[in-house]
């Protein structure tokens, strides 16, 4: 298959298609001046485009390369492992901002239903 069938399976541009050779993470006969692509291809791009979903950059993706279309999949694990945590320490960051977004209300909420025209905001 060619490019444009290539990219209508995977949702992948022709654009990124072309980087992700470039960057040497998918490798691909010529038939004369075009690229043939085949099913490993298609899945292959399918993996990458999950991988950049859950995270991992294509400079990663590059670092996990192991042959034609294989990667490293026990780096890839501990890699998954780490943005886990970080997504982990993300959302319990956000908890305590959203915590403080509910003070703030009920502050305001108090000082309004009291007909007040400015409130403290540490009361």
């Amino acid at each position: 298959m060619f490019i444009g069938e290539l990219s209508k399976l995977t949702g992948a541009t022709p654009r990124a298609i072309r980087l992700y050779e470039t960057l040497k993470l998918l490798q691909v006969r010529r038939h004369g001046q075009y690229r043939v692509y085949d099913k490993s291809h298609v899945e292959f791009v399918q993996l990458i485009k999950e991988a950049q979903s859950l995270g991992v950059s294509l400079a990663e993706m590059q670092h996990l390369k192991r042959g034609a279309q294989d990667l490293d999949w026990v780096a890839l694990d501990q890699l998954l492992a780490l943005k886990q945590a970080a997504v982990a320490q993300q959302i319990i960051q956000q908890q305590a901002e959203l915590q403080r977004i509910k003070h703030y209300q009920q502050l305001i909420a108090a000082c309004v239903a009291k007909g007040l025209n400015q409130c403290e905001p540490n009361s």
